[in-house]
């Protein structure tokens, strides 16, 4: 009897090493194919709609749009009446897996004066875009003046943005 104890033993220790064995390999595996989440940064101008125009006189304000890199727009912009005025909503998307700040968006024109016209955009800074959304930027550009004597006024308008991760 006391053959047939230790053969039982032997095999309780063998099966009790193989699990042992077989649990060291499945946390081997498992610890080298930890998920390491990519995080991922992508802030963009995903779309641009126009919105309104109101024209001053007879002819209707004109503009072009482009989105270039994702990252700026480019609009030329030709106004030729005091009162003439061009809408757009922009959207601002947060495309990455991480949520973002808008620090600040910056603003250029090809001419130092575009007087008597005034650009005006929502403020968005410091809003948090969070991951796979969007907000929308409002942009208003408008013939400021009643002198009726001021001619027609081409320019380009650029906007880009600053964002930072949070």
């Amino acid at each position: 009897m006391s053959k047939i104890l230790q053969t039982k033993n032997n095999i309780i220790i063998i099966v009790l090493c193989f699990t042992i064995i077989c649990m060291s390999i499945g946390f081997i595996i498992l610890s080298t194919n930890k998920t390491s989440e990519d995080y991922s940064y992508n802030v963009v101008f995903s779309n641009v709609v126009k919105t309104g125009s109101l024209k001053g006189s007879d002819k209707t304000p004109m503009s072009s749009i482009k989105i270039l890199n994702n990252q700026e727009i480019s609009m030329d912009f030709t106004l030729y009446y005091p009162r003439d005025e061009i809408s757009y909503n922009i959207d601002v998307e947060n495309k990455g897996n991480i949520p973002c700040e808008v620090v600040d968006i910056m603003e250029s024109t090809n001419t130092n004066d575009i007087s008597p016209v005034t650009i005006k955009i929502t403020n968005v800074k410091g809003k948090i875009i969070p991951p796979l959304e969007k907000i929308k930027l409002k942009v208003v550009v408008y013939y400021n003046t009643t002198d009726k004597s001021i001619v027609t006024k081409n320019f380009n308008y650029k906007i880009g943005l600053i964002t930072r991760s949070r």
